[in-house]
Formats: C-alpha cells, sequence, structure tokens
C-alpha cells in the first residue's frame, strides 16, 4: 500500500497563487532541496510559458520556468523529478524537448472537458521527447460522474501515465469523492490522482476518501499553501504516512522549509505542525513538556520521523 501511493509537491506552482508567483530562486532551492530531503520524489515547480520568459523570468521565475530556472534547481536536487505544468496553449510541440533537456521529468497537462480533444498531440510530442505525462481535468465539481468518467477514458487513449481529479473549487464532499473516484477507476486502467482544496477543509479526509477509492497520486503543498483555502498539507499527508503506514519519508525537513520559505505569508507553521505531530502521535500536555524536558529538540515532529527505521 505505501508502495502504491506518490506524492507530487506543487508548493512553488500552486502556492504561486497567493504570493503572485514571486518565489525567488533562493525559496525554489528550499522547496526542492527539503523534498529530496524529505524523500520525496516529486516536485513541481511553477508553470512552463516560455513566451513569458523574457518579461517574467527573471522576478517570477516560478509563473513561467526560464531555462536558467529550470537547470538550476535539477542540478541542486539532482535525484528529485522535477515537474512543470503546462497548457497546450502556451508550448510548441518542440518545447517539450527543451524541458527534458533542462532536467524536467515529468509534464502535467490541466485540462477542462472541452479542450481534452486537443492534448492528444501534445501528451504524443511530451512522450516522444522522453518525458512522463499526466493529464488533470480541473474543477471535477462542476462536472457530472458520466462526463468525469469520459475525461478518464479520453485520458487514457492519450496513454497519459496518470489521470487526475482536481477538486479545484474545493467544492467536493468524501462521498462525492468516493463516487467520481470509483467510477473513473471501473472505466479506466491507467493510476489516478486527486488534487484537492481546503475551502471546506475537508482536503485531508477528501484525499485519505481518494485513496481508499483507488487513487494512488496525491497532491500536496507546504503548510497547505495554494489557492482556493489552500491544499492538502505536505507535512500533514507525510506524518500521517510515516505513522500510519510505515512510509519512509522524513517530516522534520518539510516542516523547517515551509517556517523559513513561508514565513512573509504563513507564520507559525513550525507550531502547527508540532500540533499535528502530536495530534498523529496521541499525545497529551504532559507528554508533550516530558519530551521536552528530556531533549535538546524543540521539534515533535522528530518523534514522528523516528517511528521508522532508517
Amino acid at each position: 500500500m505505501v508502495n502504491e501511493i506518490t506524492l507530487l509537491d506543487v508548493t512553488l506552482r500552486d502556492g504561486g497563487y497567493v504570493n503572485g508567483h514571486s518565489w525567488t530562486r533562493a525559496d525554489a532551492m528550499t522547496v526542492v532541496a527539503a523534498c529530496e530531503a524529505a524523500q520525496l520524489s516529486y516536485s513541481e515547480i511553477g508553470y512552463f510559458r516560455p513566451t513569458r520568459h523574457e518579461t517574467d523570468g527573471a522576478a517570477l521565475p516560478a509563473a513561467c520556468c526560464p531555462p536558467d530556472y529550470v537547470r538550476a534547481l535539477h542540478e541542486h536536487s539532482p535525484s528529485l523529478t522535477l515537474i512543470a505544468m503546462v497548457h497546450g496553449r502556451d508550448v510548441d510541440l518542440d518545447d517539450y524537448r527543451m524541458l527534458r533537456d533542462l532536467g524536467i521529468g515529468m509534464v502535467r497537462m490541466p485540462a477542462q472537458l472541452g479542450i481534452l480533444p486537443t492534448l492528444p498531440r501534445h501528451v504524443e510530442a511530451a512522450k516522444n521527447a522522453g518525458l512522463r505525462v499526466t493529464l488533470n481535468l480541473i474543477r471535477v465539481s462542476e462536472l457530472t460522474t458520466e462526463e468525469v468518467v469520459r475525461a478518464a477514458t479520453l485520458a487514457e487513449e492519450c496513454g497519459v501515465e496518470a489521470f487526475y481529479l482536481a477538486d479545484s473549487n474545493g467544492g467536493l464532499f468524501p462521498d462525492k469523492v468516493t463516487e467520481l473516484v470509483r467510477a473513473s477507476a471501473d472505466a479506466v486502467g491507467i493510476p489516478l490522482g486527486f488534487h484537492a482544496h481546503d475551502g471546506l477543509s475537508l482536503a485531508f479526509i477528501n484525499s485519505l476518501t481518494a485513496l481508499q477509492a483507488g487513487c494512488t497520486y496525491l497532491d500536496a503543498s507546504l503548510a497547505g499553501m495554494g489557492k482556493g483555502g489552500g491544499n492538502l498539507s505536505l507535512e500533514l499527508i507525510v506524518g500521517y504516512l510515516i505513522s500510519r503506514q510505515q512510509a519512509r519519508y522524513q517530516m522534520a525537513p518539510l516542516v523547517r522549509a515551509a517556517d523559513t520559505v513561508l514565513k512573509p505569508w504563513k507564520d507559525g507553521v513550525a507550531a502547527r505542525c508540532d500540533s499535528i505531530a502530536s495530534g498523529l502521535l496521541d499525545l497529551n500536555i504532559d507528554n508533550i513538556k516530558a519530551h521536552l524536558d528530556s531533549t535538546s529538540s524543540r521539534e515533535l515532529v522528530s518523534i514522528v520521523d523516528g517511528l521508522v527505521p532508517r
């Protein structure tokens, strides 16, 4: 079960909706290095928009993924698979080879139902360039189950590696997540993913529900930073998978990076993550005091990380 779950960090891309994609290159390096240290395999570093490289590349690299930005992140964290989100309208088919040469390993193509028929040539070009490809169906809460299944079928026919259901509006409840994922799983054989938003404070339970219903890919971001109430918290899902399923991740590097990089937009991240850790470990206030009195570490998350032998 653990080995089947694939976590994708989306901090730099989806979190960019909160800060106008104003991440510095140093911020981006901190995020990807934390993902690498936490033993994640994937980090989405932004949108690829080559027409904006000259205007936004220097100040807003995650908004357009200029070549020097992508290359620097790949060289900084070579064991991590870097991901770019690519709208078909923004690229020429030859651009996929450039992405591969810069160090991108996967592209994700977002789509509404109406533009799915335009994507097969992009999927083919990306795959021919040696890239892995997923298709993200956005705003699934606005669609019928039949429409989602039709999109999943088209995605499978395109030959993508995985089909994502993206709750872009944060409007889904767990019962609907179960219905959509199960119907899609019954219709196709490719892996399914889920992208949660937390407007209704349901990102975590909806993501667990998606796993139970048949998804094997989940998106998450540091401290849940993202549009529409935020995303699934990366620290939370990592801590859950460590404590409940013995996953070989590390929570502490993510907490430290979030506490540092997100400070201009989110404060109190470390305290929030200690609360997550105490909940996962079922610690009362006396347990917490005893731990803090017995060690120089002030991080409860280190207890979570110590649950799985390294």
